[in-house]
């Protein structure tokens, strides 16, 4: 009997057959003696979408929500369907005799296999591949150490039910929202919660009132010392009345400061913990401007292609103990542009600390390090993989440095009633942070917040003198500083990831904030897509590096059930499906307060007399009986809009007052009326006599080109277009044609 391994995507699969021995190719797999070796694309089967559930629900309509499957029915991709028929062909084949799971090692790699193993309909035993990196030396190693398969049920479970919760919120509440607001509006679990975030920033600035306040600050001849109210709880160098402020500062030129008390501290700084994917990403944007997305695709081919990092998609700063024995051996392999940090590892060789290694501390996989495989020289590489190794390399070197280490010095000065305060710091050892001083000055040109990892802010620190107690000095000057208050600053994608990571200052419940910092909003994998999600069905955009809401974003968020905008809702359920992975949940519980959850809020906006907001949103057609059934087949889908909706807006013009309204032509449909311009579309003159032929000027999310109009007004279709999003989220490409009934038109899909 033959052993057949499954991988995530074909990549993966060929190495792992080339180190299998499995050469002879097939339809969609390779084979050796032993081995066969299929793959994904990625996900092959998904939950069927509603219509598929249960065909009554294809149209969009409040009276059939809540939509809630008491048997769940699995879809294939219809851009997936002859790959998925090659490995359901394989899984059941008689010569078959165990299945290896081999895709990606965490919770949404589980669910891929599970999905296509279920639906498949086979029954063979099942174990596990679980590695952390894709060198040759991980891959035998993992072959060696092959997992029961029934140990990762519980992490399937958890995984199944992530996704029936996400399908369970995002297809009833997106339903609910379009059909109450006549726009197409997505929500999702994550999605809106993460949105929420961004517009409650974005009003939070929009709405600020700055105000002046003063600051004086003392020059000595030697130093300078900013005056402070020693009683103040908040802001004690901070002044709000203007002629108190100059007063101050009159008075204080000219008098004698005496030393009050000199406060110096030995201080050390621990070298920074290593690389979680979101630190990562967090710290890319940061320096290199670069998306979540693209940091994250560029790990994804130094790990699979290049294999010169480890697994990406963590959510640990740790490393596990077994790693260890290593260390010394991935140092040897860095190439020669850190000699010059290796040498000082080579007499000081790295030890386990717990601050580094911590098993209780790593689930899935360990942090982002680099791999035992040799690198010599990356001259060749694109620059955005040179940054990212660089990162990675630099902060596994920075943890096996010493701390940084220095005297911290804090001198309050009083001149009468007046207090000062200076501070100043000397480093004694520089420590860990040698390894990034040098290329400061480099990093600094080419971003704007170019500090380095774990780095305080000195910007206020000076070089002081050896002042003791009672030491006298002149207050030569007394420099009036005028401010402003400053709102909080916009998102940027390292402050929104990093928001995403914690969401804690939103969370009141400590035992959630402990969850919320493990798990978040999304994971690790998913947070770059959720983002790019966001920016896709045009809920905020990029402006520069700073992330702002649309107005259909900003009215999402203002008409949203607070519930399911509440990053509480997130923290809980991930607690939940954490501990379902660990054994310690019941799935069926867990579904079962989902469905009450979605019931409840699916009620309360049938419910709401007034659903709207002040924001003023992009119309979106409704596709209320627009769903066709999932295809299984390799035939084009088609999307229409439903005829209650077709017909373009038109002002009403006053009475005995004709109105000449331009024409576009005559309509392809009828044959009889004249194309007219309305505020959402163009739309044949006579929809009162039952025409109803609509072009809309915008088409499942994508606002459509005057040419295109143009095609569609002569009953033509358009040419490829990307762009459409689908009201499950999906961005798909292609042509829009007249309807077959010609009442309008409708969209079919030709790439997904």
């Amino acid at each position: 009997m033959k052993t057949l391994v499954f991988a995530e995507k074909p990549s993966v699969g060929k190495d792992i057959a080339r180190i299998l021995g499995a050469g002879r190719r097939g339809e969609g797999f390779l084979e050796g003696q032993d081995y066969i070796v299929t793959w994904g694309f990625g996900h092959l089967v998904s939950l069927g979408h509603p219509e598929v559930q249960n065909p009554t629900w294809q149209k969009w309509s409040l009276d059939t929500l809540p939509m809630l499957p008491q048997i769940w029915k699995l879809s294939v991709l219809s851009s997936s369907q002859q790959q998925y028929d090659n490995v359901a062909k394989l899984f059941n084949r008689e010569d078959v005799g165990l299945i290896i799971n081999g895709a990606d090692a965490g919770r949404e790699g589980e669910l891929i296999f599970r999905l296509v193993y279920q639906h498949s309909g086979c029954n063979r035993p099942i174990k596990r591949l679980w590695i952390s990196s894709m060198t040759d030396e991980a891959i035998k190693h993992g072959f060696d150490d092959l997992r029961p398969g029934e140990k990762y049920e519980p992490l399937a479970q958890a995984a199944l039910c992530r996704s029936r919760a996400d399908w369970l919120v995002g297809m009833n509440l997106t339903r609910a929202y379009t059909k109450r607001l006549n726009s197409m509006f997505t929500l999702g679990r994550v999605q809106t919660p993460t949105l929420a975030m961004v517009v409650n920033r974005h009003l939070e600035i929009q709405n600020f009132v700055a105000k002046d306040y003063w600051e004086v600050n003392a020059v000595f001849s030697d130093f300078s010392a900013l005056w402070f109210d020693p009683e103040a709880d908040e802001y004690p160098s901070r002044i709000d009345v203007a002629d108190k402020a100059k007063e101050l500062a009159d008075r204080l030129k000219g008098t004698q400061a005496v030393v009050h008390s000199v406060k110096k501290t030995k201080k050390k700084q621990s070298p920074p913990s290593l690389y979680d994917l979101t630190t990562l990403q967090r710290e890319a944007n940061s320096k290199y401007s670069m998306t979540a997305a693209d940091s994250l695709a560029v790990l994804q081919t130094l790990y699979e292609k290049r294999k010169v990092v480890t697994y990406p998609r963590t959510d640990s700063r740790f490393l596990s103990d077994d790693i260890f024995p290593t260390i010394e051996k991935r140092l040897a392999t860095l190439p020669a542009q850190y000699d010059e940090y290796l040498g000082w590892l080579r007499n000081n060789r790295p030890t386990k600390d717990k601050r580094i290694f911590n098993d209780a501390k790593v689930s899935d996989h360990h942090a982002i390090i680099p791999t035992e495989k040799k690198v010599t020289d990356t001259s060749g590489w694109p620059q955005a993989e040179i940054n990212i190794y660089d990162m990675v390399v630099r902060r596994f070197l920075a943890a096996f440095y010493p701390d940084h280490e220095y005297l911290s010095t804090t001198v309050v000065m009083r001149s009468g009633k007046d207090n000062f305060k200076a501070t100043g710091r000397v480093i004694s050892e520089e420590g860990w942070r040698v390894i990034y001083t040098k290329r400061q000055q480099a990093v600094e040109k080419t971003s704007d917040k170019a500090s380095e990892p774990g780095v305080e802010d000195e910007e206020n620190e000076q070089s002081l003198p050896d002042l003791k107690k009672g030491d006298t000095r002149l207050v030569e000057d007394a420099v009036l500083l005028t401010k402003k208050t400053k709102p909080p600053s916009a998102y940027t994608e390292a402050t929104l990831l990093q928001a995403m990571e914690t969401a804690g200052k939103l969370i009141e419940s400590e035992e959630l904030r402990d969850a919320m910092k493990d798990s978040g909003l999304g994971t690790p994998a998913t947070r770059a897509e959720i983002i790019e999600k966001l920016i896709r069905v045009d809920y905020m955009q990029r402006d520069k590096k700073k992330l702002v809401p649309t107005p259909k974003g900003i009215q999402l968020v203002e008409v949203a059930a607070s519930e399911i905008k509440s990053p509480e809702m997130t923290g809980s359920w991930e607690k939940r499906l954490s501990d379902m992975a660990r054994g310690k949940e019941d799935p069926d519980a867990f579904m079962g307060d989902i469905a009450s959850f979605v019931s409840i809020i699916i009620e309360q906006i049938k419910n709401a007399r007034n659903l709207h907001s002040s924001a003023a949103a992009p119309r979106h057609q409704s596709a209320s009986s627009a769903r066709p059934e999932a295809k299984t087949d390799a035939r084009p889908e088609t999307r229409s809009v439903p005829r209650s909706d077709a017909r373009p807006a038109t002002s009403a013009a006053p009475a005995k007052t004709p109105i000449v309204r331009q024409t576009f032509g005559e309509c392809p449909a009828c044959g009889r009326g004249q194309i007219i311009e309305g505020a959402r579309g163009f739309g044949c003159n006579r929809f009162k006599e039952g025409c109803n032929y609509v072009v809309w000027k915008e088409f499942y999310g994508k606002k459509i080109t005057q040419s295109a109009i143009d095609l569609l007004i002569q009953g033509k279709t358009t040419r490829m277009i990307k762009g459409f999003v689908l009201e499950d989220g999906r961005t798909v490409a292609g042509r829009l044609s007249m309807k077959e009934d010609r009442s309008g038109i409708e969209l079919v899909v030709v790439k997904e």
